[in-house]
This record gives C-alpha cells, structure tokens and sequence, in this order.
C-alpha cells in the first residue's frame, strides 16, 4: 500500500520542517513525503527524500491550496492514503501505521487522531482536550484512503474568510458525503502550539509569543 504525507510550508522554521521530515522518514511503516512549498524561499534540506514542489507565488489561504496539489502530487503517485503534516508539527513513530490500521480494520474512507501539545521548544505539555474526532480534529492528524480522495477538493472550494478553517470544512465535506469516519483516540501527533489559551489550561506561564483568542485567526497554518 503506498502512502504521501502532504507537508504545505510559507517561511517555516528550516529546523522545524528538518524535524517534520525526519519524523516522517521515522514511521514504522513507509511513506513518501511531498513538501510543497508556498511561494516562499524553499527549504534547503540536504537529506531530504521525497518529492519538493516549489510554487511561484504564495496562495494566502494557508496552506490550503498547496495541499491540495500535494493531493493531485500523490493520487499522480497512485497513492493509496494520503496524509496531512503541517511543518511546525511532527509525527510520533507509530503514527501513521496507527492510523492505516485503523482505517483497514474498520472499512473506513478517513481516520483522524488525537494530538499532544508540545511547547514552542519541542517539550510535551499534555494531550489535547479539543481534538475528539467529532466537534474538532486537525489537519496533521487527519488520513485519507483513496475512495475519499474525490473530496480533497474541499481544501480550495470555499472563500478565504473560512481559508483557516478548512480542516472542520473537509471532515464536515467528507461526512455530509457519505465518507466513513473514524476517530482513534491515540496522541501520536506533537502539536506545537502557540495558542495562549493551551497555556491557560495548563496552568501554565504564557508565552510572550503566544497568540491570543482575538488574534488567532489563520495561525493554525505558520
């Protein structure tokens, strides 16, 4: 079974997207990475191995358009399952096999895990209490099998206003379309968040970088 893992990047930290591939490159079970980059300076990785797509101007929906010629990238690879990895975030070993497993075992189209949350250093907060599969899942989490790829096109069909939303307006796309969905509730996803409100319910000092409520519009792509 072949599987892409879909990377959008836009002035990523180059050490970030290094650790991204290198996660990548770390899963129990194969997969081809295809990092697309979005109009910014590409990322120079020495090591990297997959497909780099470099694309001339950046899209400012975040990242949904690259996404999805990361998709038209895989199904031209006759991928089987397409995943998603945002490049300030990392997959744990076992993540993807995880995910396939689950998706194989219960017929499904998709299956999206749950996520911990990691500091803007790497080190791991604790699991998310949002992610659940059902009010709320996340694009580093999410896999595709190849009955649901005709609802990739979801990632571009609605205006920039919900651009930094699409992740619940492709779930919602695929449900409404008769997509089975699953949820497996295992954090095998390091988010790396810089949402203040994560802090907060950690009870944890903020960090001066971090982005608040009013602010967090679209932050869930950089």
């Amino acid at each position: 079974m072949k599987l892409c893992v879909v990377t959008p990047y836009f002035e990523t930290n180059e050490d970030w997207i290094r650790q991204a591939h290198a996660s990548v490159r770390g899963q129990t079970i194969e997969a081809h990475h295809i990092l697309v980059c979005d109009g910014s300076r590409p990322a120079q990785l020495a090591d990297f191995r997959g497909t780099h797509i470099v694309l001339q101007r950046n899209y400012k929906d975040y990242g949904n358009t690259p996404r999805l010629i990361g998709c038209y990238q895989a199904m031209a690879m006759e991928a089987d399952a397409i995943a998603f990895l945002d490049s300030d975030n990392w997959y744990y070993p076992e993540h993807l096999a995880g995910l396939l497993k689950c998706a194989v075992d219960n017929k499904l189209d998709a299956v999206s895990s749950a996520r911990m949350l990691h500091r803007l250093d790497g080190s791991v907060m604790r699991k998310c209490p949002t992610v659940d599969g059902r009010a709320y899942i996340d694009t580093s989490c999410l896999l595709v099998m190849k009955p649901a790829f005709r609802h990739m096109i979801a990632w571009t069909l609605l205006p920039q206003d919900v651009a930094a939303v699409m992740d619940q307006i492709v779930w919602k796309h695929m449900l409404e379309g008769g997509a089975r969905l699953g949820f497996l509730d295992q954090p095998t996803v390091a988010y790396r968040t810089r949402h203040a409100i994560h802090y907060e319910q950690a009870g944890e000092p903020v960090p001066p970088e971090a982005v608040k409520r009013s602010d967090m519009h679209g932050e869930r792509y950089h």
